[in-house]
């Protein structure tokens, strides 16, 4: 009978660490590859000329007919389409928000519309984070590195300020917190929130197109029975978002950066204090 050697055994149970895979790099940039190709499609298949307010007017009949035959249908692939424009930050989401009124309604076209907004912004968000995060942090200056860094402090307040303002594209806010590295809970709820009160605005006059567009209709009309060969249904954005509305949408913006202000002019005053 053979006995077990007494002194230990070194080494013994102690297992090699498996070593760390990392992606591959192809794989962090194809999602943003895919939305640059999809975007190219869009343009170069000409899909942008069905952005347009005549196209909503003219096919709202038929339209509607559509959809009360199929309501759930119609409002899920309403939400894609939202989505899918909103995440290859393609031109249109301002003539889905009018088509969301129109056809759904105040309600269902808002709920829509700020379900396909901000499932689009999280898609270009999480696809720009994942392709440009780990290059802004290895190539960024401590400069920028620090600005990143108080926009993350007060990430909330800046984030619902770009939202709400009128003045700063959609896709522009997207691509600016993937590059700040927010959270993504945060990126959600801030962009579920700060799209409502555009999309209220655009909604509502959506459900109330037919007034807004008799007088563009009568023009067209008394323009096609004069023997006209281009006449078109002209709708200024003024005739929708009046100065009045704008300055609302500015001031609401405004509003989200006062917690801001507050906490920076109290840090101030404290310093002041202790001096």
């Amino acid at each position: 009978m053979s006995r077990s050697p007494s002194g230990p055994v070194y080494g013994a149970g102690v297992t090699e660490a498996a070593p760390i895979s990392t992606p591959a790099p192809w794989r962090r940039y194809a999602p943003l590859g895919a939305i640059g190709l999809a975007l190219a499609l869009f343009f170069g298949l000409r899909l942008d000329r069905y952005a347009s307010i005549e196209l909503l007017v003219d096919s709202r009949a038929p339209l509607l007919a559509l959809i009360d035959r199929h309501f759930v249908a119609a409002l899920g692939a309403f939400v894609a389409v939202y989505a899918g424009l909103v995440a290859i930050s393609a031109p249109g989401a301002t003539i889905m928000t009018l088509a969301g009124g129109a056809l759904f309604g105040l309600g269902y076209g808002l709920a829509g519309s700020a379900l396909g907004a901000t499932s689009g912004a999280c898609a270009l968000f999480l696809a720009a984070r994942s392709a440009l995060g780990e290059t802004l942090v290895a190539r960024a200056g401590p400069k920028v590195l620090g600005l990143r860094d108080k926009f993350n402090a007060h990430a909330v307040g800046y984030l619902l300020f770009l939202r709400m303002s009128p003045l700063f594209p959609f896709w522009f806010v997207n691509l600016a917190a993937a590059l700040a590295d927010v959270p993504l809970r945060t990126f959600f709820w801030t962009t579920a929130l700060g799209v409502l009160p555009a999309g209220f605005v655009f909604t509502a006059a959506g459900a109330s197109i037919d007034e807004i567009v008799a007088g563009a209709l009568a023009r067209r009309d008394a323009c096609r029975a004069a023997g006209g060969t281009a006449c078109n249904l002209d709708l200024p954005l003024s005739a929708i978002v009046t100065p009045k509305i704008f300055g609302v949408l500015v001031g609401l913006s405004l509003f989200a950066l006062a917690p801001i202000a507050a906490r920076r002019i109290w840090a101030a005053r404290k310093q002041m204090a202790v001096k």
